[in-house]
C-alpha cells in the first residue's frame, strides 16, 4: 500500500471515529455535550484532530446529520418497497434512537441556522419520497380518500411516532399501548390483501 493510501485509510478511520463519537454523545447527553474536547476524548484522539477534519462544530454536526439522513432515506426506501410498507414505515417512524437523535438536531437547529436549513432540506426529501410511494400504496389497497391522503398519512406517522418516542423517554406511557394497537390495526386493515 502506498503512503498516501495509508494516510487516506487512517483519515477515513479517524473521521469515522469522530462521527460515531459525536452521535453517541448526542444520544447519551444531548447536543450540548458534544463539544470538540468531549468528542476527541470519546474517539480517543487529540482535540486538535476534531478541527483538522471539521473546521468548526457546525461542520461536524452537519456531517453526522447528513450521514444519518442518508441512512434513514435508504431505510425508508427499503421500508416502502417491502411486502408491508405501511408497517415498515411505521416501524421506522417510531424507532427510538433515530427519533431521539433527530430531536437533538432539532434542538440544535434552534440555535444554528445551517442545521435548521439542512434538516428542512432532508425532511422535504423524506416527505416527498414518502408521499410518492404512499400515493401508489394507498391507491393499490383502495385506502386513498377522505382524510387518508398520502401527505396526511406521512405527517401523521412521523409526528405520532416521534411523539411516542419522546414521551417514552420521559416515562410517559398513558394511552401509548392503545394508540399503538389502533395504528397497527389500521395499518393491518389497509395492507390486508385485496
Amino acid at each position: 500500500m502506498a503512503a498516501s493510501d495509508k494516510s487516506t485509510a487512517g483519515d477515513s478511520v479517524t473521521r469515522r471515529m469522530l462521527l460515531d463519537a459525536t452521535m453517541q454523545i448526542m444520544l447519551e447527553e444531548g447536543y450540548a455535550g458534544a463539544t470538540s474536547r468531549r468528542v476527541a476524548a470519546r474517539a480517543g484522539v487529540k482535540p486538535a484532530l476534531v478541527h483538522y477534519y471539521f473546521p468548526n462544530m457546525d461542520e461536524l454536526y452537519l456531517a453526522v446529520f447528513r450521514e444519518g439522513a442518508q441512512v434513514n432515506l435508504d431505510r425508508q426506501q427499503e421500508a416502502l418497497a417491502s411486502d408491508q410498507p405501511l408497517h415498515a414505515l411505521w416501524d421506522e417512524a417510531s424507532e427510538p434512537s433515530g427519533a431521539r437523535l433527530l430531536m437533538e438536531f432539532m434542538a440544535l437547529a434552534n440555535h444554528r441556522k445551517a442545521i435548521r436549513s439542512e434538516i428542512a432540506l432532508w425532511a422535504e426529501r423524506w416527505r416527498d419520497a414518502q408521499i410518492t410511494a404512499l400515493d401508489t400504496i394507498l391507491r393499490e389497497h383502495g385506502a386513498a380518500g377522505d382524510w387518508r391522503t398520502p401527505a396526511v398519512v406521512s405527517v401523521l406517522m412521523a409526528c405520532v411516532g416521534r411523539m411516542l418516542v419522546l414521551e417514552d423517554a420521559l416515562d410517559i406511557s398513558t394511552g401509548h399501548g392503545e394508540l399503538r394497537t389502533l395504528i397497527s390495526q389500521t395499518i393491518d386493515d389497509v395492507e390486508r390483501p385485496i
